[in-house]
């Protein structure tokens, strides 16, 4: 079945499907879902539902990606038991979930199968779905390890910061300063590998900036910064002035709070973008509470600015329930928690009464150019999932 899932997932990857631009996506698995005598909804969402006989489980993924570098045009390579792309993500985050569902469609017509769309980009989906589940049980297939079963997740927000800019004339000349290529990652999960923060490293390398640049996506490491910078010439020239710089140096990026227990960051802050005066902040924590902590941290350190918090989403609490604990028995993983948003946290408030978990393959550097996925993963996951699906 493992090879099924791989030959599908090579297939989603030729059909662009960058968050906010899934419609070709939509269409495949709606087709792929009807040639099986599946019944399918689409909602105004862009949200999937299929399903035949009353269900035992729902299973569900996100169809969108995160397009980095050369991404939607992806080339897959194979190396070393290990999937990954030429010069640009992946989308194995969430395409083998996707892929999965549509390989068990062959197999199980007493599954109910959800995919919602615009994940990677405020829960999207998730939040506007308007289709509804029979299932007692829901299986998300969007988390990054295989020794893992999360029970839990962090909430988020995004703070959008507009600074009071103030400019004046020097004499110099403009010369372009970057920093690029850097690996970039997963601004939750890849927040405390000491990962390096392009437009943090360009704003201790200038001065008297001119105009500074900077970051790919509000939930990726920034891999790349430019700036515009003043030296010695006879141009008038407008620069930013002086306070702006320290400003922009004594803002957060990075870990936060530790949980002890669970071994990973309870609060986090990624300075994800930057255009002149307009910075975009993406935090993340393990309970409401802390996210509201977080949320006041922000306003203080930016004080004087406009800031406007957008798409936030609730934290999942943790929990144990026959769902898990019946996927721990036949895959001997851990219960977790993990430092970024799923699904379930929006899903579990719609549904209350659904018992969650969330199970995956290995899945390295998301939301990069080294985005990798592990064979031996995938073929693990999908027998686990299977025994998962007779035994209930």
């Amino acid at each position: 079945m493992y090879k099924k899932v791989i030959e599908i997932f090579k297939q989603i990857t030729q059909i662009p499907h960058c968050s906010g631009n899934t419609t070709k996506l939509q269409e495949f698995i709606e087709e792929y879902a009807k040639k099986r005598d599946f019944l399918v909804i689409r909602d105004n969402a862009g949200n999937i539902l299929a399903y035949k006989n009353p269900p035992k489980i729902a299973l569900q993924s996100h169809i969108d990606m995160v397009c980095v570098g050369n991404a939607p045009n992806i080339e897959i390579i194979e190396k070393d038991g290990w999937l990954m792309a030429k010069n640009s993500s992946l989308g194995a985050d969430n395409g083998i979930g996707v892929a999965m569902m549509l390989a068990f469609m062959d197999k199980y017509d007493d599954v109910e199968y959800l995919f919602t769309n615009d994940e990677e980009i405020g829960l999207v989906g998730a939040k506007n779905l308007e289709l509804k589940l029979s299932s007692p049980y829901l299986l998300n297939l969007d988390s990054e390890d295989d020794n893992e079963i999360i029970i839990g997740c962090a909430g988020g927000v995004d703070a959008k910061v507009k600074y009071p800019l103030k400019k004046y004339k020097v004499k110099g000349s403009l010369g372009e300063v970057s920093i690029k290529g850097l690996p970039g990652g997963h601004s939750g999960v890849d927040i405390n590998k000491n990962i390096p923060n392009a437009i943090i490293e360009l704003l201790y390398k200038v001065d008297n900036l001119a105009f500074i640049k900077g970051g790919e996506r509000r939930n990726s490491i920034p891999a790349n910064a430019t700036a515009l910078e003043v030296f010695d010439g006879e141009e008038d020239i407008e620069v930013y002035d002086d306070e702006y710089l320290r400003f922009l140096r004594k803002l957060p990026h990075g870990v936060l709070e530790f949980d002890f227990k669970y071994k990973l960051p309870s609060k986090s802050i990624n300075f994800a973008l930057i255009n002149e005066n307009e910075i975009t902040l993406s935090a993340r924590a393990n309970s409401n509470e802390k996210l509201e902590e977080i949320k006041e941290y922000i306003l203080a350190k930016t004080y004087g600015c406009e800031v406007e918090f957008e798409d936030e989403y609730p934290a999942w609490e943790a929990q144990e329930n026959e769902l898990s604990i019946k996927l721990k028995e036949i895959t001997n993983a851990n219960l977790n928690i993990i430092h970024a948003g799923l699904e379930c946290a929006i899903l579990k408030q719609k549904f209350p009464e659904i018992e969650m978990a969330s199970f995956g393959p290995k899945i390295e550097n998301p939301h990069s150019t080294r985005e990798r996925v592990n064979i031996k993963s995938i073929k693990r996951v999908v027998d686990s999932v299977e025994k998962l699906i007779n035994q209930i």
